[in-house]
């Protein structure tokens, strides 16, 4: 009897030792995570809505100078306390917001879905002008030069003096396609040129004082979703872009010519990393295109469409349309993930960084503050 109670007691000390190794085996090749987002406060912002109709965001925030602003579907824009949330204004606007508001100068500039135009001084509180562009402002605004440029979903371009609100200049694409993604493309401008893609597939080139076109580019041969809705990209003394529906290429920005194509797809905006450029595909991959526009690497990070990317607390946080935020480390390692809830979340916006905050909108109208 002794001799059994031993050797069960062996058996047990055995069996825990075991058990402990077991639960911190990891195999080869798979790194441990941690825990990097860590919510500071939300908001849920999520207007009425009869059910069947679920209101989806579009919009971003924006971090300056320790205040939140971020327009809402209730019809506000607001600012909040960056570190505890409390709410330090709410102004109304016509309708909902779908693009990211930008400080120029000490003006808060936004557009929302009706098409109005406002611009806001930050100290004084008081508005410096407003005016109707009669399309909604998807994307988000640009500032160049002393010019405010504005794509509004009528496949309209504005020039508008940023300071006055005085229009200079406008351009109306005509888009023969039904089948559109009804987003934006924001324009891009270097030196006297002004770069933007359209619905249609196209990607033109105008003059920065009159408006001329210069040139114009076909994307895509595609039948319908060919819309060229990501901001060009300039590196290198070239252009690179892509429609939703081709492979990217680069271009030659003074005459629109063929230098490369590259084989990925995407419709998001280029994150810029030393000698090389970072872009999003819709396959879920962060594809790294170098000096010689030669793909350097890919890294899958997610099964679905990335919609941004940017620095955040020395690595990289990648949003997707799906409803889980991601951590990578400086090599792309993937460090931690954050898990937005509903099963409708998605990331359609951009995120804002000020210092080690991140603000960010859901789909699901759901403003967060990270740190």
């Amino acid at each position: 009897m002794y001799k059994m109670k031993i050797s069960f007691l062996f058996l047990s000390l055995v069996l825990a030792s075991s058990c402990a190794k077991l639960m911190n085996y990891k195999p080869e090749g798979v790194k441990e995570t941690k825990e990097v987002f860590s919510p500071s406060w939300i908001k849920n912002l999520d207007p009425v809505y009869e059910t069947g109709n679920l209101p989806i965001s579009l919009g971003s925030p924006l971090i300056h100078d320790g205040i939140v602003y971020a327009g809402n579907n209730n019809g506000a824009m607001e600012a909040y306390n960056l570190e505890n949330g409390r709410l330090l204004w709410s102004e109304p606007i016509k309708d909902g917001f779908q693009s990211a508001p930008i400080v120029y100068e000490n003006l808060l500039i936004y557009g929302d879905v009706s098409g109005r135009v406002y611009a806001k001084d930050i100290v004084s509180g008081e508005f410096k002008y407003q005016f109707d562009l009669g399309s909604s402002v998807d994307s988000t605004l640009t500032v160049k030069k002393g010019r405010l440029f504005i794509h509004t979903r009528n496949h309209k371009i504005f020039s508008i003096d940023a300071l006055t609100g005085k229009v200079l200049w406008s351009y109306k694409r005509s888009i023969p396609f039904f089948s559109t993604l009804q987003r934006t493309s924001n324009p891009l401008i270097v030196e006297n040129r002004v770069y933007v893609g359209f619905a249609d597939g196209f990607l033109l080139a105008f003059s920065l004082e009159e408006g001329q076109v210069v040139w114009e580019k076909k994307m895509s041969t595609a039948d319908k979703f060919v819309d060229v809705d990501m901001s060009p990209t300039y590196f290198r003394g070239k252009l690179i872009v892509s429609s939703i529906n081709g492979q990217a290429e680069v271009i030659d920005p003074q005459s629109g010519a063929l230098h490369k194509r590259l084989p990925f797809t995407t419709n998001r905006d280029a994150y810029f990393l030393g000698n090389s450029v970072v872009f999003g595909t819709i396959d879920g991959k962060l594809v790294v295109v170098d000096s010689s526009f030669n793909v350097e690497r890919e890294i899958k990070v997610s099964s679905l469409s990335i919609s941004s990317m940017s620095s955040w607390k020395n690595g990289y946080v990648i949003t997707t349309v799906g409803k889980e935020l991601i951590y990578l480390d400086q090599s792309f390692n993937t460090i931690s993930k954050y898990d937005l809830g509903s099963v409708h979340s998605a990331v359609f916006g951009i995120v804002s960084v000020e210092d080690d905050h991140l603000a960010m909108m859901s789909s699901r109208n759901r403003l967060y503050l990270f740190k």
